[in-house]
């Protein structure tokens, strides 16, 4: 951030949240559009639990298909986050 506000740096780059932080903090600032900066999530099972990986597996794609991912996302105002495609 020292480095922007000093004008050291023309630009960074991060995950599209973190940008929009940022951007926040730095008047002139902007954030470029396009999908740079990506920050995948996961959740890992034991080997062994075939149940409840199927189970985690269609809750994760039921709440993306649901618009609850998306709703989520929208409620705590994080911008520059995507829901990833349905698998």
């Amino acid at each position: 951030m020292e480095t922007l506000k000093s004008e050291t740096a023309d630009a960074i780059f991060s995950i599209k949240p973190s940008l929009f932080e940022v951007s926040n903090q730095l008047p002139g600032s902007r954030v470029l559009d396009g999908p740079p900066g990506v920050d995948p999530h996961a959740m890992v099972m034991p080997k062994g639990r075939d149940a409840g990986l199927a189970y985690a597996s269609q809750f994760i794609e039921d709440s993306k298909s649901e618009g609850q991912v998306k709703a989520a996302i929208e409620r705590v105002g994080m911008r520059g986050a995507v829901v990833a495609p349905l698998q």
